[in-house]
């Protein structure tokens, strides 16, 4: 089973692109077997405030119904460590801290900032296509 660390730019995506791969692979995979996903509250309130935007029109009970399933589905950690890693984006550090407290496996991301590291300690950083690919092939997954 992987442990994955799902950036809050594919959860939104997800959200936005009903026919996207972030929207095959949180459907697909969320309630899986094959992995088991990790959050943290810095991460929750990173996607309040992205959807809380005029831009997004969302509010309260929306944003609500948009992260019911991926709270209710992931396993929590608590950000214990202070890593600060992407020098150029401070603000993606919390991704790595959530997974190296979670011990996680992979981090699926779309932003450059985290799939230009490639790696941080023991993990991967990857996109969604990647992702998806190493879940559909692995038949240990």
């Amino acid at each position: 089973m992987y442990k994955i660390v799902v950036d809050t730019n594919v959860i939104i995506s997800a959200w936005i692109n009903k026919a996207g791969k972030p929207r095959q692979f949180l459907t697909k995979y969320l309630t899986s077997d094959k992995c088991v996903f990790i959050l943290s509250n810095e991460i929750i309130d990173e996607v309040r405030k992205v959807v809380g935007k005029p831009k997004f029109k969302m509010h309260g009970d929306d944003i609500d119904e948009l992260l019911y399933p991926i709270i209710l589905m992931s396993q929590f950690v608590e950000i214990k460590s202070n890593l600060k890693i992407i020098e150029r984006d401070p603000a993606d550090d919390v991704i790595i801290n959530t997974a190296y407290d979670g011990n996680a496996d992979y981090i699926v991301s779309g932003d450059a900032h985290l799939l230009d590291l490639k790696k941080y300690d023991k993990i991967q950083i990857v996109s969604v296509a990647s992702m998806l690919e190493t879940l559909q092939s692995d038949s240990r997954a």
